[in-house]
């Protein structure tokens, strides 16, 4: 990775994205109800349902009701949000943005990557 002199790039926490919840709480499976501990480290997207086998979301964002929109007439077809969303709920329907909700966990990843903000 390529360091820049204001330091961006270097892991100090510029340009983040991601929520950065901390390392207490809870991860839930959205599908079977299931709740484990959150394991520190370990985002609880790269969990596991034990019963399952669905990817676990944490706690704060399993209840939410909103979830981004795609605005197609100004999605230019980059794939940053598919390549940002680690639930692959982000797929290219005739070279535009798509979300399926009943994968979206709602983490709002997409929103800040999207180039022309036709994410929101």
């Amino acid at each position: 990775m390529l360091f820049k002199k204001d330091g961006s790039g270097s892991g100090k926490g510029k340009n983040r994205t991601h929520l950065g919840l901390g390392s207490g709480g809870l991860c839930v499976c959205e599908k079977c109800g299931t709740v484990e501990n959150h394991r520190r480290g370990t985002p609880c997207y790269d969990m596991t349902c034990p019963k399952c086998g669905s990817k676990m979301t944490r706690e704060e964002l399993a209840n939410k009701k909103d979830r981004p929109t795609v605005f197609a007439n100004a999605c230019i077809g980059c794939l940053r949000c598919v390549n940002v969303c680690r639930y692959n709920a982000i797929t290219m329907v005739n070279e535009k943005a798509v979300i399926d909700e009943d994968i979206c966990v709602g983490c709002e990843k997409c929103i800040p990557i999207c180039p022309v903000g036709a994410i929101r």
